[in-house]
């Protein structure tokens, strides 16, 4: 085939090869063939492509010299170096200021890897406040397998608990600033390094919860989804959710088994109702029974939070309106239950009880109520539209009792329960005007709101801001309240969000 004259290459239209060729003739364009034409095939990296691998190369050679620590007065490697746990080879007063340093880079130097005695901080500090919320780590036992620096898995998981709990409980170091920013990162980093989709482990569901939880606590609802999907996934592959999977185990390690699938089946519970998405996860019901551990008080009051959920998956169907002829009778009975909570010394404990029990009763008769004939008789209460009411001022009650402490350490979820009892009582204000002031002398229902939406935005806890304003919306609709009286949810900083999106 004939070449291409230089005007026409250039122009990029058809040469029929002549000279000089048609196009030419017609353009009145002299007709050549003397231009250099440059070589077919791939031309080689762009120069944005080499700078990225220039830099990789600088980061890398970056590393190992910093795996090769030097004095900086001598210009040699350093006679005294920091190990994992903190601990300097040397003298007392080395081990201090290394330990002083190595924190400080910490908040400073995202990439840099965690010291065993950060990890060990925060750790224990999950151990005494959220080991009640999420009974699945032996901190002991993590931070023994953290002394072997090979333990990528080990190191991903401990990542992503320390940013669940400093995000969870808002913890900020005078020194450092908040710190889960470089937790989350090195949890992030060392999974896409290790390939982390190949590990079918408890290590790496774990690893996923507890990102799904910091996310959630950030308000970032949609990355908390996918984490939370992905642990249930885990879970699904490995059938902690079948009887079968704890046919050979020793009875200790079933029972840590059955902890995550319970701790699963209730946040993906709570996490689908609060979020109006479908819930995935469904335990058999012929699962070993979840036993209390040795500490009866904390094993107990777990074991009563599953059965609140087990009783509400078993009660409320996926679809009422198909059946819901005999399903309303189970759902009013279970509505009228009076739950006999043991006395629990742990308030976070006992917060996450009443306050769900509550929760679930509320969303039940939100369920249920627009296929009866409501009423208002106080003697039928199950499935009446004053129903909220009574469940709010008996909350109220027992929240008399607790600490914001303890309503805090649940984080997001805490609010958004609250939240909802807190709503169901004003749409029965507002459907309802004439009940508004009934009850008794002192606990009236525009009374029990306010003291609800004071409870909600008095919690130091981030959550959706949506749904503050959805809430002084409705105390505007009952009187209770004028623009701008309520206050608002902490919204996520621009600069968090900025951070966010660079991971």
């Amino acid at each position: 085939m004939p070449r291409a004259c230089d005007s026409c290459s250039v122009r990029k239209i058809k040469c029929n090869g002549r000279t000089p060729c048609q196009a030419c003739v017609a353009s009145s364009l002299p007709c050549s063939r003397l231009r250099a034409r440059k070589k077919s095939g791939p031309k080689g990296p762009r120069k944005r492509t080499k700078e990225v691998i220039i830099e990789i190369q600088q980061t890398q050679r970056q590393g190992q010299n910093e795996q090769q620590p030097r004095d900086s007065s001598l210009g040699g490697p350093v006679s005294t170096l920091t190990s994992l746990s903190g601990h300097s080879t040397s003298s007392p007063a080395g081990e201090s200021e290394n330990n002083a340093l190595d924190r400080r880079n910490i908040g400073h130097q995202p990439g840099r890897r965690i010291s065993l005695s950060s990890f060990s901080r925060y750790l224990t500090i999950y151990h005494s406040q959220l080991f009640v919320v999420w009974p699945v780590i032996d901190k002991d036992e993590l931070l023994l397998r953290l002394g072997d620096a090979d333990d990528k898995v080990a190191y991903a998981l401990a990542a992503s608990i320390c940013a669940a709990t400093m995000a969870q409980l808002h913890l900020v170091d005078e020194n450092e600033g908040c710190l889960y920013q470089s937790m989350v990162y090195e949890a992030e980093k060392t999974r896409f390094m290790l390939d982390y989709s190949k590990y079918q482990t408890t290590d790496a569901l774990l690893t996923s919860f507890f990102l799904h939880v910091l996310y959630s606590n950030i308000g970032n609802i949609t990355k908390s989804t996918l984490l939370l999907r992905e642990a249930i996934t885990y879970a699904h592959i490995m059938g902690i959710h079948q009887d079968i999977f704890y046919s050979d185990l020793h009875p200790d390690i079933a029972q840590h088994h059955l902890h995550i699938a319970w701790i699963l089946f209730i946040t993906d519970r709570a996490h689908a109702l609060q979020h109006d998405i479908p819930s995935t996860f469904k335990p058999s019901p012929t699962l070993p029974e979840l036993r209390p551990s040795q500490n009866s008080e904390l094993g107990q009051a777990f074991c009563i939070l599953c059965r609140l959920f087990q009783s509400f998956d078993d009660a409320c169907p996926r679809d009422i309106r198909s059946e819901h002829n005999g399903l309303l009778g189970t759902i009013s009975t279970q509505l009228r239950r009076t739950q006999a909570f043991p006395f629990c010394d742990n308030e976070v404990q006992r917060a996450d009880i009443v306050v769900t029990d509550s929760w679930l009763r509320v969303v039940l008769w939100k369920a249920a109520i627009p296929y009866v004939d409501a009423t208002t008789d106080p003697n039928d209460q199950s499935l009446s539209v004053s129903f909220p009411i009574s469940v709010a001022r008996d909350l109220l009650a027992k929240l008399t009792t607790l600490s914001s402490c303890a309503l805090e350490a649940h984080g997001p979820g805490m609010m958004s329960k609250l939240f909802e009892v807190a709503s169901s009582v004003a749409d029965v204000i507002i459907c309802a005007p004439n009940l508004a002031d009934v009850g008794s002398v002192h606990v009236r229902p525009r009374e029990i709101l306010c003291a609800l939406s004071s409870l909600i935005t008095s919690l130091k806890t981030t959550g959706d801001p949506a749904l503050l304003t959805l809430l002084r919306e409705k105390m505007m609709a009952c009187a209770l309240i004028g623009p701008g009286q309520l206050m608002q949810i902490t919204d996520i900083s621009e600069d968090l969000e900025s951070q966010e999106d660079s991971w």
